[in-house]
């Protein structure tokens, strides 16, 4: 079985193990894990207690207590939420030193990047998102658009066809360019896919007018595709 590694996201060593096994076994108690990952059984029911207050796993009820690892694609929109909050912090405390918008167009690499910047740049809109999305880009940065949905209009074309939550989209159109606005302050423009993924975003007014020009007519109308 391939190795887990979750340190970059504040996990130890030994809950990247255990949960592993975790997931590699099924539901189990901790003298079952123990077992399973040869490691004490002291270590594991404090990895498995650190898993279960951050969300990577969970304790069902009875005696012995049984535990079970949250689904790796739930895991990963949680850890990724978390990380656009954060991010979203340390960038009001640096904009706060900054001062004026920043004028310069910054480009990302890599479909996981480019996920990350449009995820933390949807989940901090506050009033409207209009444009174009990728369904692989919708796929990764769902969580985003859950959250905007509370609080923003999304007017968002996807430019093939989705299946997770439909409901936030305008509809599809495959003639659509990948862009969005967010707030009429900031935008992403995206493309390419997988490893060849390219994103350029900036709060530059004369960026964000361009992007403007280029948002689908049909987005948030009755007439978008299905």
């Amino acid at each position: 079985m391939q190795s887990v590694d979750l340190s970059p996201f504040g996990f130890t060593g030994t809950e990247s193990l255990v949960y592993a096994t975790l997931l590699r076994v099924g539901t189990a108690t901790g003298y079952a894990l123990a077992q399973a990952s040869r490691l004490a059984r002291a270590n594991v029911y404090g990895a498995l207690g650190g898993l279960a207050a951050r969300g990577a796993a969970t304790v069902l009820p009875g005696r012995p207590a049984r535990y079970r690892a949250t689904d790796p694609a739930a895991l990963v929109a949680l850890l990724a939420e978390r990380q656009a909050a954060d991010l979203d912090r340390l960038e009001q405390a640096l904009a706060g030193v900054r001062g004026a918008p920043s004028l310069v167009v910054h480009e990302v690499r890599g479909e996981r990047p480019v996920g990350n910047v449009v995820l933390r740049l949807v989940a901090r809109a506050e009033t409207r998102v209009a444009g174009a999305i990728t369904p692989e880009l919708w796929r990764l940065t769902l969580p985003a658009w859950r959250r905007a949905a509370a609080r923003a209009r999304l007017e968002v074309l996807a430019t093939g066809p989705v299946a997770a939550d439909e409901g936030l989209l305008a509809g599809s159109d495959p003639r659509a360019f990948p862009v969005l606005v967010v707030d009429d302050r900031l935008a992403v423009t995206t493309a390419g896919t997988g490893a060849d993924t390219v994103a350029l975003w900036s709060e530059h007014q004369a960026f964000v007018a361009l992007a403007q020009r280029a948002l689908p007519q049909q987005a948030g109308s009755p007439q978008a595709a299905p």
